[in-house]
């Protein structure tokens, strides 16, 4: 099929191969996390949300694995994505080793009816607001100037957070 420049986009996603393959849920959810934001970021930009949540892995054999999860409402918050994915990686993560790691959205929409406030999590529209400081910090100072508990010293040898279990 026929790559068309011009088109409307149907996903945004971002990726990452591995140095080595990794198989520690410990390891890749800081991974995770930072492509996730990624995501945020090119949405927020394009001013588009999605409703499915799309998670790509590739194993040591080359082998891919996809699984997706359809939101009850389109997003653009690197929360969402992040929290989603991370339900769909803990379900894959069984010990496999993967050389490859990524997380999209499609179903793409305008960003108008994007994250409505949610009368049962009524934390979700603190963590917007907090989503949305971070954004403007970044913009103004770079994105290394405000980094979550998940990525914090990511690259500089540091030991990531284990996982919050719910």
């Amino acid at each position: 099929r026929r790559v068309d420049p011009d088109g409307d986009a149907k996903s945004v996603s971002a990726e990452t191969t591995f140095d080595t393959d990794i198989a520690s849920l410990a390891e890749l959810v800081p991974v995770l996390r930072g492509l996730s934001e990624k995501v945020s970021a090119r949405l927020k930009k394009s001013g588009i949300a999605g409703r499915t949540v799309v998670l790509k892995l590739k194993t040591q054999d080359f082998k891919l694995r996809t699984r997706n999860r359809q939101l009850g409402d389109p997003t653009r918050l690197a929360d969402r994505i992040f929290q989603t994915g991370l339900d769909l990686l803990r379900r894959e993560a069984d010990g496999t080793k993967f050389r490859l790691l990524g997380i999209g959205v499609s179903d793409l929409s305008d960003d108008g009816k994007a994250d409505p406030p949610d009368l049962v999590d009524i934390q979700s529209r603190k963590r917007a607001l907090a989503e949305t400081a971070i954004d403007e910090l970044r913009d103004k100072f770079g994105r290394k100037a405000v980094e979550t508990g998940y990525t914090f010293g990511k690259g500089r040898g540091a030991s990531p957070p284990e996982p919050i279990e719910e």
